[in-house]
C-alpha cells in the first residue's frame, strides 16, 4: 500500500487535498488491512493469485482504483469537490467491512456509482442583524466553514454564505431555497448556529455590536477573533485559528493547525494543539501553550506563570518581564532558547540530555555539569526550569536596543 499513500501525499503537496482529508483516508486504508490480516489469522490460506489472464481481463487492486479515481476527479472538478465527503464514506465503508469497502471501490472505479452529489453545489447568502445584550455570551456553532468575528460596531450583523452539495441540481437548490441562519437568545448566551441538513459548509462573518465574550465550536475551518475585548472559548479540530485585542480568559483547544493570539491580556491564556505550531506576541497574563507537533513562538510578552511544552519542535521565549514567579519550558525533540530582560528573581535549571546547554546570563551560586548548568538570578524566589530529551538550551539576555 505504500505507493498508495505516497500517490496520497503528493496530492496533498500540489494543494489538491487535505492534509487532514488525506489522512482519514490513509486511516480507512489502514483499517481495513488490519481486518485482513485479522480474518487471515483464523481462515483458510487465500486462494492462489491470479493468473494473467485474469489479470487481462480488468483484475485490480481496490485501493489503487480508488487512488486513481480520487485523482482522476481533481483533474475533472477538483474545485467543487468535497473531500470531507469523500473521506467520510471512505472510512464509513472500511468500518463495514473489507469486502464492502472493495466492492465499493470497484464500482467508483468501473463508473457505476454515482458521484453526482460530489459535483453538484449550490450557493446563498444571507445577512441579518444581530443584538447582543450587555453581559451575555456570543456562542458560535458551525461545523464546516470559515468564522470571522470582529468586535467593536455600533450595529452588529452576521453575513452568512452558505454551500449546498446534493445528488442533482434540483436538490442542491432546494436545500439552498430553504437554508435560514438560526439565532437564538437564552439567560446567557446568544447562540448562531446551523440548520441540520447534509452537505452544507458555512463561511460566517460577525460584526460584533460592541464587545464582549465568544464561544466557538467547529469542526472543520480557519477562525478569526478579532478586537472583541472579551474572553473566549474556541473548540475546533482542523483549522487555523487567529486572536487578536481580546481582554480576558481565553482557552483555545484544536486538533490541527496553526494558533497565533496578539495584543491580549487576560488572567489565564491557554492555547494547546496536537498538530500545528503555536505563535503569542505581545500578551499580558498566566499563559500555557502546548502542541504535540509544532514549533512554539512567545514574543514581547509577560506574565506570572508561563508554561510551555512541545514534543516535536522547537521552541522561542522572549520575554519583556523579569521572571519572578514560574518559567517552564519542555521540549522532548526540539531546541529551546529564553530571552530575559534584567531584574529577574528566579533559581534556574537548564538541562538536556543530548545537547548543548549554554548561558550568556551571569548566575549566582553557578554550577555546570555535563548538559546542565543551575544557579539563581537575584535572590531566587521564583522558579526558571527550561529542559530537553535532544536539542540544546541557551538561556540569554535580552537586547533591548531591539525593542
Amino acid at each position: 500500500m505504500r505507493e498508495e499513500v505516497q500517490r496520497i501525499s503528493k496530492l496533498v503537496a500540489d494543494g489538491k487535498l487535505s492534509p487532514e482529508d488525506a489522512a482519514a483516508l490513509i486511516d480507512a486504508f489502514y483499517e481495513t488491512d488490519r481486518s485482513e490480516e485479522q480474518e487471515s489469522a483464523t481462515t483458510p490460506p487465500p486462494p492462489p493469485p491470479p493468473t494473467e489472464e485474469a489479470k487481462k481481463s480488468g483484475a485490480r487492486d481496490p485501493f489503487r482504483s480508488l487512488i486513481e479515481s480520487i485523482e482522476k476527479m481533481t483533474k475533472e472538478g477538483m474545485e467543487t469537490v468535497d473531500w470531507n465527503e469523500v473521506s467520510k464514506h471512505a472510512r464509513q465503508s472500511a468500518k463495514k467491512g473489507l469486502d464492502q469497502l472493495k466492492a465499493g471501490i470497484e464500482d467508483l472505479s468501473k463508473g457505476k456509482v454515482n458521484i453526482g452529489w460530489l459535483l453538484t453545489s449550490e450557493e446563498r447568502e444571507i445577512t441579518l442583524p444581530l443584538s447582543i445584550p450587555t453581559g451575555k455570551t456570543l456562542k458560535i456553532d458551525n461545523a464546516s466553514g470559515e468564522i470571522k468575528v470582529v468586535g467593536g460596531f455600533e450595529v452588529g450583523s452576521v453575513t452568512a454564505h452558505a454551500r449546498f452539495k446534493g445528488a442533482t441540481i434540483e436538490e442542491a437548490k432546494a436545500k439552498a431555497d430553504a437554508y435560514t441562519l438560526i439565532i437564538e437568545e437564552s439567560d446567557h448566551i446568544v447562540e448562531i448556529r446551523q440548520p441540520d441538513v447534509n452537505g452544507l459548509t458555512v463561511d460566517i462573518e460577525i460584526q460584533m455590536p460592541g464587545h464582549g465574550n465568544v464561544n466557538i465550536h467547529s469542526e472543520s475551518g480557519n477562525i478569526q477573533l478579532l478586537d472583541t475585548q472579551g474572553g473566549c472559548r474556541v473548540d475546533g479540530k482542523s483549522g487555523n485559528v487567529v486572536l487578536r485585542g481580546l481582554h480576558g480568559i481565553v482557552e483555545v483547544a484544536t486538533a490541527s493547525g496553526n494558533i497565533s493570539i496578539e495584543d491580549t491580556e487576560g488572567a489565564s491564556l491557554s492555547l494547546e494543539n496536537r498538530s500545528g505550531n503555536i505563535r503569542a506576541a505581545r500578551t499580558k497574563g498566566n499563559l500555557k501553550a502546548r502542541t504535540a507537533s509544532g514549533d512554539i513562538t512567545v514574543t514581547n510578552s509577560g506574565g506570572k506563570v508561563i508554561s510551555i511544552e512541545t514534543a516535536s519542535g522547537n521552541v522561542s521565549v522572549d520575554l519583556d518581564e523579569p521572571v519572578t514567579g514560574t518559567l517552564n519550558i519542555r521540549t522532548v525533540d526540539g531546541n529551546a532558547l529564553a530571552s530575559l530582560p534584567d531584574g529577574s528573581d528566579c533559581r534556574v535549571s537548564l538541562s538536556t540530555l543530548r545537547g548543548v546547554v549554554q548561558s550568556g546570563i551571569d548566575l549566582e551560586d553557578e554550577a555546570r555539569a555535563e548538559s546542565r548548568i543551575t544557579g539563581r538570578l537575584g535572590g531566587g524566589t521564583g522558579t526558571l526550569d527550561i529542559s530537553a530529551v535532544t536539542g540544546n538550551i541557551t538561556l540569554e539576555l535580552r537586547d533591548q536596543t531591539n525593542f
